[in-house]
C-alpha cells in the first residue's frame, strides 16, 4: 500500500496539468459554443434575454465534458511514465476484491 509521500510526485504532476488544461479547454469550449449558439440565435432572431440561460448553461457543460476530456488525456499520458522515481500503473484483475 502506497503513503501519500510515496505518491506526492505522481499526483502533483496529473493535477498541475489536468488544472492548466481543463482551464484552457473549458475556457475554448465555453466560449466556442457561446459563439455559434449566440451567432445562430441573432441569425434567426432571438432576443438576448431568451439566449442567456441557454448560453450560460451550455457553456457551463460543454465545459465539464472539455475538461474531463482533458482529464483522461492526462491520465492516459500519466499511467506508464515514471515521475520522480515512482510510476502509475493500469492493473486488470480478475474480480471486485482483490486477491480474490
Amino acid at each position: 500500500m502506497a503513503v501519500m509521500k510515496d505518491v506526492r510526485r505522481i499526483a502533483w504532476s496529473i493535477y498541475w496539468k489536468f488544472v492548466l488544461l481543463s482551464v484552457i479547454c473549458g475556457f475554448v469550449a465555453g466560449a466556442v459554443f457561446g459563439f455559434v449558439l449566440g451567432f445562430a440565435g441573432r441569425v434567426a432572431g432571438i432576443q438576448q434575454e431568451t439566449m442567456t440561460p441557454f448560453l450560460q448553461w451550455g457553456g457551463a457543460i460543454s465545459g465539464l465534458i472539455a475538461s474531463f476530456f482533458a482529464f483522461n488525456f492526462i491520465l492516459a499520458r500519466t499511467i506508464g511514465k515514471s515521475t520522480g522515481g515512482r510510476q502509475l500503473e493500469l492493473a486488470v484483475v480478475d474480480s471486485l476484491r482483490e486477491g480474490h
